[in-house]
Parts: C-alpha cells; sequence; structure tokens
C-alpha cells in the first residue's frame, strides 16, 4: 500500500468523509464533506502515543478547549492506527494566523495567558495503561553539568589545535562570557528550590508542552489563542516552558525588560509564580542553552537544520548569538535586581 492508500485507509477510521488530502509542513490538510482538519502522525513509540492521546482526554475533561480540537474515530478513539502499524490523530484545521511576538503585544499576552491556562488545566493526568510521557523532572542540573563540562573540554582542545579557523576564532573570543554566564546560572540552580519544584510537579502530576513557540500558536478570527502541535507533551517544571517562551519572545525584542515583566504578570494573572519559580526561571535564562547547543553541533554533531550548513553558516550563527552578550547582561541585571534573585 502506497502512501496515500494509507492515508485514506486511517482516514477511514473516522466519520468523515474525505475529498482531498494535502501534505502541508509536516502535517496533512484534510478537505471533508464535514470540514477541514488536520491528521498527523505522532509519535512511533506505542507507548508515547497512548500518552499524547491520554493527554488529550485529560483536556477535554478539563474543558480546555484552546488547542486543536481532536476528533473521535469510529470506535471513540482520539488515536488510530494504520495497517502499517503508524500513530494518527484527527483534530479540527484552527483557521487563523500566527501571533507577531515581534511588534505586538498583545499577541505575547495572549500566548502566555494561554499557556498558563494550559497548565492549570494539566494538573491532576495520569497516563493510559501502556501510555508513558517524556519526563524531564530532575534532568535541568546535570544538563547544565555535562554541557559546561563538554564546552570547557572543547576549549582546551583548541589549546592543542596547530591552526585554528574562523569558528575556533570566535569560539575563543566569546568563552569567557559563555564560561561566566554557565557558572553562574549553575549556581544558582544548585542553590535554588528546584527540588521542592520538581516534587510539588510529581504531586501535582501536571505536564508541559515542551515546544513553547511562535509557531505554535494561532491567533483565530475571533482573536483567540490557541497552543498546538502537543507530541512533545512531558513531565517537567513550567517553568521550563516559560523559559522557552521567554527565549523565542526575548530574542525577538532584543532583551527588552518590559516585555519580559509582561509575560510574567499575564502569567500571574492566570497562575501565581512563585519567587522560588522566578529564581530558576532566572537560572534557564542565564545559562547560554543556545550557544552551546551551537557550538555542540558544530565541534561533536551536526544534525536538524544545520546537518547541511557551511562553515561560513555556523560563524554567521556564532556571532548572531555571541553579539547579544551586552543585551543579555544588562536584562540579567535588571531580572536579577526586579525579583531579588539571590
Amino acid at each position: 500500500m502506497g502512501e496515500k492508500g494509507e492515508l485514506l485507509q486511517v482516514l477511514g477510521q473516522w466519520p468523515i468523509t474525505p475529498q482531498q488530502v494535502s501534505p502541508y509542513k509536516d502535517v496533512y490538510k484534510v478537505q471533508a464533506v464535514e470540514g477541514l482538519y488536520c491528521l498527523k502522525e505522532i509519535d512511533k513509540k506505542p507507548r508515547r502515543a497512548l500518552a499524547l492521546e491520554g493527554v488529550m482526554e485529560h483536556l477535554l475533561d478539563k474543558g480546555f478547549t484552546k488547542t486543536a480540537m481532536p476528533q473521535r474515530g469510529r470506535e471513540g478513539r482520539i488515536l488510530c492506527q494504520s495497517s502499517s502499524g503508524r500513530h494518527y490523530i484527527l483534530t479540527d484545521w484552527l483557521v487563523g494566523r500566527r501571533p507577531v511576538f515581534r511588534t505586538l503585544d498583545e499577541d505575547i499576552l495572549g500566548a502566555t495567558t494561554t499557556l498558563a491556562l494550559f497548565h492549570e488545566a494539566s494538573s491532576g493526568f495520569v497516563a493510559p495503561s501502556g501510555g508513558k510521557l517524556r519526563n524531564r523532572l530532575k534532568r535541568w542540573p546535570s544538563r547544565f553539568t555535562s554541557r559546561l563540562r563538554e564546552v570547557v573540554k572543547l576549549r582546551e582542545e583548541l589549546n592543542h589545535k596547530p591552526f585554528l579557523d574562523n569558528f575556533d576564532r570566535a569560539f575563543v573570543d566569546y568563552f569567557p562570557w559563555i564560561l561566566d554566564r554557565a557558572q553562574e546560572g549553575w549556581g544558582i540552580l544548585a542553590t535554588s528550590q528546584y527540588d521542592s519544584l520538581v516534587e510539588a510537579a510529581r504531586k501535582s502530576r501536571s505536564f508541559c508542552h515542551g515546544d513553547v513557540a511562535q509557531r505554535n500558536f494561532v491567533v483565530t478570527g475571533l482573536g483567540e489563542y490557541h497552543i498546538i502541535d502537543l507530541d512533545l507533551t512531558r513531565r517537567d517544571i513550567r517553568v521550563a516552558d516559560l523559559y522557552k517562551l521567554f527565549r523565542d519572545v526575548m530574542k525577538k525584542r532584543r532583551w527588552d525588560f518590559r516585555v519580559a515583566r509582561l509575560i510574567l504578570e499575564g502569567y500571574s494573572e492566570v497562575s501565581l509564580l512563585g519567587p522560588e519559580e522566578l529564581s530558576v526561571l532566572y537560572a534557564l535564562l542565564c545559562y547560554p542553552h543556545k550557544i552551546i547547543h551551537l557550538l555542540l553541533r558544530y565541534y561533536v554533531k551536526r544534525e536538524g537544520k544545520s546537518y547541511s550548513w557551511s562553515t561560513r553558516k555556523f560563524i554567521e550563527k556564532l556571532h548572531e548569538l555571541g553579539q547579544q552578550r551586552d543585551m543579555i547582561d544588562t536584562f540579567l541585571e535588571t531580572f536579577k535586581s526586579e525579583y531579588d534573585i539571590k
């Protein structure tokens, strides 16, 4: 059975009459007599697919509607399986626009509020039998330590390299700042109430989105903000999601602290953030994840979008990140003072 045949076979498990199926990015747009839908293949691991089905059932039970609403198959399940064993879900196709974080404060606030409501609705989740969510609880400290160790090792190796290329020289230039930021982030995290937050998240049985960014929000024609693409849902502290929203917004807003305050106040209006959460958020923002990730991709393993990048492209990306140093430092100083981070 070819790809088209498999898609039609799996679509036959829902009570719809497909008229046209066309690929769109990493999903399929399904035009049916009954309306417009999104067909998406999800995690190949059965236990992850079952967990995602459970997440969607949980959100429905909690009355959370600010996402693409799932359609039930003929047997009442959200998850359907093709003859080849692939797992699919079918949701409404959300008609709307992508938010514009670069210029629209209202879009940032709308996305933030939706994220807070998503977190509130996540509490009490128990995975269905056979299902298991990704789990990132307690992972951040070891991630901080291991990545810093790798970067220090890479820098030391350059001392024995007979010829430094342009990327090496840029790395040497930025390394003192990278080290300072990584050590401060690690120090704040190590003395924070991170373990208590992990325990609280475990007891509340909550989950996080895992990939919070502009591309995963939709603003409908009615001005409602929806969060989509729940594939990477995981167990983690909610500040991890908030950090990813910050990372996406702040680079577009040149680390404007006013916008940071907008996010934190908007989130807290829905679900109050405690001082211990702000400390962990500061540690996550302080640690130079993006630039370290780029270094590891250049020196250790090129994957994803960077697989086919030239050295010139890597150098451009490194300078793009490195040249934000002063803005980031100013932002962090203000954040630390404003929220009394110790």
